[in-house]
């Protein structure tokens, strides 16, 4: 290639990015399965027109909190949106990473539960332990890990930091609530 040569990509026809809505997209290779690859000069998001996944449609990670909050579970939900359990189960862990915790307010009353669910088979339990204000019944703190101490302790040291004023718990088999 000479040094005056310019690169020369083939405009979409009117195709705008899903990300930006931008329509300055090019088209850019093709995937494994020859499908036509776009490229968004703007925000460089590359993808194509139709997903046959449909783990990667940009919007799955909101339908996930929806559903969560209707009460669905994990097999229901991964039925409805079309994607597999453990694809979901993976989906959950990022989108919890990126929860800011609430600001806790001192003095309060608090209650700390805890529910569990399995991955792949029910020998493979994760637990999910939470507190909850007692008055607002607002989560104030949780943890998901194994059924251990520590996964209990995190959410009990955050509640101590608060000066809470009474801890409520049902007994949390198994382990001991430190004082």
């Amino acid at each position: 290639m000479s040094k005056n040569a310019t690169w020369c990509s083939k405009v979409s026809d009117g195709m705008k990015c899903p990300k930006c809505k931008e329509q300055k997209v090019i088209k850019n290779w093709r995937t494994k399965n020859n499908k036509q690859q776009y490229y968004c000069k703007m925000c460089f998001h590359r993808f194509i027109e139709n997903y046959t996944n449909q783990a990667y449609k940009l919007d799955i990670n909101q339908k996930i909190v929806q559903l969560t909050k209707e009460g669905l579970g994990i097999r229901s939900t991964a039925r409805v949106l079309e994607i597999s359990a453990t694809t979901l189960l993976k989906r959950i862990v990022s989108i919890a990473r990126n929860i800011t915790k609430p600001i806790i307010s001192k003095g309060k009353k608090y209650e700390v539960d805890e529910l569990y669910t399995y991955i792949r088979h029910k020998k493979n339990y994760i637990w999910l332990v939470y507190a909850l204000e007692k008055n607002s019944r607002t989560i104030v703190s949780f943890n998901v890990g194994k059924r251990t101490n520590k996964t209990l302790n995190r959410v009990l040291e955050t509640l101590k930091l608060s000066g809470a004023k009474k801890i409520f718990t049902d007994r949390l088999k198994k382990l001991q609530v430190p004082d």
